[in-house]
């Protein structure tokens, strides 16, 4: 029985439905839910909100946490009956799966949930999806899940 999850999301299809297995196994745990996105400076306009401020580094940083937040919310909505929580990160030039490794290993969670592919491009053919990293890196048990 798990008893704290972590949940992984971006806006692909793939995180969604991690999402909705994250909110499946918390309701059939009873286990707190922690919802999290990284707001990562490296995907420019990954949202579609940020190339018009990509000239300013503060204001493309900013459109992309305000987007992140977007995300965060509207899944929180569907977290009824679920204890659960969001949490915005940012990247700040280090890895996308070494910050969700270490928000995890800082929650004590006992799964992290994540898509197994999301919004990576050409950074994925290079060094790996950021779900390959962290299921190598993490301490907890790691469920990737396929789009369904």
């Amino acid at each position: 029985m798990y008893k704290s999850i972590l949940v992984a999301i971006d806006d692909s299809d793939t995180s969604r439905c991690a999402l909705a297995e994250a909110l499946h196994i918390a309701k059939c745990s009873n286990a707190k839910l922690y919802i999290a996105h990284v707001a990562d400076e490296t995907l420019m306009g990954m949202h579609g909100r940020t190339f018009s401020t990509s000239l300013n580094i503060d204001n493309a940083m900013a459109a992309i946490a305000d987007a992140g937040r977007q995300l965060l919310a509207e899944a929180l909505t569907g977290a009824e009956g679920v204890n659960a929580e969001t949490i915005l990160l940012e990247a700040r030039n280090r890895r996308v799966s070494e910050i969700l490794v270490d928000k995890a290993k800082v929650l004590g969670v006992d799964l992290i949930v994540i898509g197994r592919h999301g919004k990576r491009g050409l950074a994925t053919l290079i060094l790996g999806s950021v779900a390959e990293q962290v299921a190598k890196m993490a301490e907890a048990s790691v469920l990737l899940v396929r789009k369904h």
